[in-house]
């Protein structure tokens, strides 16, 4: 039988994606029961409660009943050394007997830690401990299971230095280990990985629990994952189930809240004591557990109490908060193990303008590919510059944050899909109902997406053009990656070429070995399309920046602003009016500013941006005074800052100083991915030199340093 192997490399508590099929990977999270049997990590528990709390909380249905017999100073191989406090039982005692039980579909075994008994390698005890990996399969295999193996975890010499011993001693034990311990484990895992052929699946614990150790004692030299040098604590217990998910096909890492995780710790307990005395051991001392029926009843209860708090962490609510002149709404979905469901989670966020009633259309901010990616999606909607396109439309202005965790395929959200589709439009439904604006469920799209956005993007067109009123491709698109075979071709539906698109990558991606593919898959995108009749699809490429979004928003909102104006409905609900009806405003309106972008990565403005708001002034209680407004952004460059004048004179900036990494500087900053650097920073100045008595007065300045009449305050 050939094993499947899995091998991984753990990074900050997370795990890359396996290169295997969900088909092969999978097949534990089908079994309708799950027996876990090892030593004392394993009796610990605590990775495998975390392995259960994440299929639970990512909707495993039917979920494996899991069982956990981890036995203490257990080995597989009938080992134990010289002077230890007693024989250390041997699972092949009492393997059987589990298996007639519990009678589980899958057993998942993790032996190796005590089997070496502390001891410098030996030939004859390598020998012991195949020959007991070996017999443990043959006898799983028997009573019609599978087997998945793995490698013992590494022992860490490094927090028991003084109790170990050298090469040569005359004797070891768990007390007084051997130094260099670990390398007789890491041999025993090599085996495992490299020689073992009759287990289902293997999976590498050894490996990215010792790389992560290296990692971290870079910046922290004393750092260990078991303080005993073989108990891992609570972060090794997580990295190992993180492993193990990955090892199953499970991708998503969903924040578990404490309630979910101390309640199947319990269940857990519950059943392991109670089927640990009932099956029987050889190891001496230890409670014994209820009777299994008292046990079953018990963890029954427990499940019900568990299956309501996943009930109400998979049926997310709704939550809302002011942002500058509207409400910003967020839903969190969990990931989904259901078929054809988004395997990772998603927060969806949403801005409302003010009395915006009815709303006409959703824009759309998709974040790209990476960590940064989807943090930076956390702030979409909270951008006053894209609010303020929202807002003369009367639209929704929607972000969102795919799972931003090092190590999330790309593909697991931007191919559409892969559920993340669905899970969209399922968003705008909620939203619909969360907002008390029915109309956004059927409300049509613009599609701004960058990179993996872009990519998600031009997917989305292909299953719902009728409802996209143009689409912005920031240096993405999925088009080359079809036609290559990389990935399965869509349907190209004759509507596609109905929707107004803009190319977009940057310049200096043209000739980079990474982002060419940005490039040259838009400009082949824009040809097959033109060829097949489009009636818009432009190309402007940023002369100024390479992967990072640079100036874009100087001409994607014009562009979206355009095509809101010429193709939302005039009653809503009906469709979106024609493109090739606007084709000539479009050379009279927007094409010289299409060029000018081409050269500057700018479009000229010479209009000032809008005064302040709500100007207050108020007295402290330390004879200081602080000024307060709200502001909207100019449409065409957005806010750079505010000038506050006392008396008549310019008295402050706000900010004090700008910055600007990647074009003009703005505000809220500006991130590579065009999103602010933060949400909307507080409007407010205090003076300790001025009073009531004072006039004061604050102004916008926009990202051309025009500026808005003052403002009094009041």
């Amino acid at each position: 039988m050939n094993a499947i192997r899995f091998a991984s490399c753990l990074f900050l508590l997370t795990c890359s994606i396996p290169v295997q099929a969900a088909e092969d990977v999978a097949f534990p999270l089908k079994a309708k029961k799950i027996l876990f049997l090892g030593d004392s990590i394993t009796n610990a528990g605590d990775y495998i409660v975390h392995v259960e709390a994440q299929l639970r909380a990512q909707g495993l249905d039917p979920m494996p009943e899991i069982i956990n017999l981890g036995l203490s100073s257990e080995t597989c191989c009938g080992l134990s050394e010289p002077d230890h406090p007693f024989p250390r039982p041997n699972v092949q005692e009492r393997l059987e007997r589990a298996l007639e039980i519990i009678k589980p579909d899958v057993v998942v075994a993790c032996y190796g830690m005590n089997d070496g008994i502390y001891y410098p390698f030996s030939e004859e005890r390598f020998q012991q401990y195949q020959a007991g990996v070996q017999e443990l399969i043959e006898k799983v295999h028997r009573a019609g299971a599978k087997v998945v193996v793995m490698t013992p975890p590494p022992f860490d010499s490094l927090p028991v230095k003084e109790k170990t011993r050298p090469a040569g001693a005359d004797e070891y034990a768990y007390y007084a280990p051997f130094v260099n311990y670990d390398d007789v484990l890491t041999r025993y895992g090599k085996w495992i990985m490299q020689g073992l052929k009759e287990a289902d699946q293997v999976i590498d614990l050894h490996t990215p629990l010792t790389a992560y150790i290296k990692q971290q004692r870079k910046s922290d030299p004393d750092f260990t994952m078991a303080p005993d040098g073989v108990h891992c604590n609570a972060i090794g217990h997580e990295m190992i189930a993180n492993t193990i998910l990955t090892a199953w096909g499970v991708q998503s890492r969903e924040p578990l809240p404490k309630e979910l995780i101390d309640l199947v710790r319990q269940k857990n307990r519950v059943l392991h004591d109670a089927y640990l005395s009932h099956v029987g051991h050889k190891r001496p001392g230890g409670k014994p557990g209820l009777p299994v029926d008292q046990a079953e009843a018990k963890a029954k209860e427990l499940n019900v109490e568990i299956d309501s708090l996943v009930s109400k962490l998979r049926n997310p609510e709704t939550t809302q908060q002011r942002s500058n002149n509207g409400t910003r709404y967020q839903i969190h979905y969990p990931a989904s193990l259901s078929e054809d469901a988004l395997k990772l989670y998603v927060d969806y966020y949403l801005w409302i303008p003010e009395e915006a009633k009815p709303i006409r259309g959703v824009i759309v901010h998709q974040h790209g590919c990476g960590v940064g990616a989807s943090e930076g999606g956390r702030t979409a909607a909270d951008d006053l510059h894209w609010q303020a396109l929202a807002k003369k439309w009367n639209c929704a202005l929607m972000g969102s944050s795919y799972e931003p965790r090092e190590g999330v395929n790309c593909r697991s959200w931007c191919d559409p899909r892969n559920g993340s589709g669905q899970q969209f439009v399922k968003a705008l439904t909620d939203f619909s109902v969360g907002t008390g604006h029915g109309e956004i469920a059927t409300a049509p799209w613009c599609l701004w997406g960058h990179s993996g956005g872009g990519f998600w993007a031009s997917l989305m067109q292909t299953k719902y053009p009728e409802r996209i009123v143009a689409i912005w491709f920031r240096s993405g698109t999925a088009f080359g990656y079809w036609t290559k075979g990389d990935i399965e071709t869509p349907e190209l539906l004759t509507g596609i070429y109905r929707v107004p698109m803009m190319g977009n990558p940057g310049a200096k991606e043209k000739d980079h070995k990474r982002f060419k593919s940005a490039w040259y898959g838009l400009k082949a995108m824009q040809a097959a399309y033109q060829e097949a009749g489009a009636d818009f699809f432009e190309f402007a490429p940023d002369p100024n920046s390479s992967h990072d979004c640079g100036g874009s928003r100087y001409l994607s909102i014009p562009f979206f602003n355009f095509w809101l104006e010429h193709r939302l409905p005039e009653v809503a609900g009906d469709e979106l009016r024609p493109a090739k009806l606007a084709l000539a405003d479009w050379q009279g309106e927007m094409q010289s500013k299409m060029e000018e972008y081409r050269k500057t990565a700018a479009v000229s403005d010479s209009t000032p941006p809008p005064a302040p708001a709500n100007v207050q002034l108020k007295s402290n209680d330390n004879q200081t005074v602080t000024l307060s407004w709200t502001a909207e952004a100019d449409l065409e460059s957005g806010i750079k800052g505010f000038v506050i004048t006392r008396d008549g004179e310019v008295v402050a900036t706000l900010p004090e100083k700008s910055t600007a990494r990647f074009s003009r500087p703005l505000f809220q900053g500006q991130s590579y991915h065009d999103t602010p650097e933060a949400p909307v920073p507080a409007m407010t100045w205090t003076d300790d030199k001025g009073g009531q008595k004072s006039k004061y007065a604050v102004q916008t300045v926009n990202s051309v340093d025009l500026r808005s009449e003052l403002t009094a305050a009041k």
